[in-house]
């Protein structure tokens, strides 16, 4: 699908810049910032989730066990290699 965009001379200047730097041609080195820039644009404007939304994942029997293997792999000595 072909579409045709206005960009000001700032812009054209980076990319420019960008196409010169990576050896690609402008319209990859635009393509390449859509697509890099799509997900933050869509974040941006994105709800936030309500407060406590992952509350549930964190309760239920295995999060004592889950706390327990934390604590003792923190107090679990590193081994080293045989030779």
């Amino acid at each position: 699908m072909k579409r045709s965009i206005d960009l000001d001379d700032d812009l054209v200047t980076e990319v420019e810049r960008t196409a010169s730097l990576v050896h690609e041609k402008p319209a990859t080195v635009i393509r390449l910032a859509i697509r890099a820039g799509l997900p933050v644009v869509g974040s941006r404007f994105q709800a936030p989730r309500p407060e406590g939304y992952f509350a549930d994942c964190y309760k239920g029997p295995e999060a004592e066990e889950r706390g327990q293997f934390e604590e003792a792999m923190q107090k679990a000595t590193k081994q080293k290699p045989e030779r």
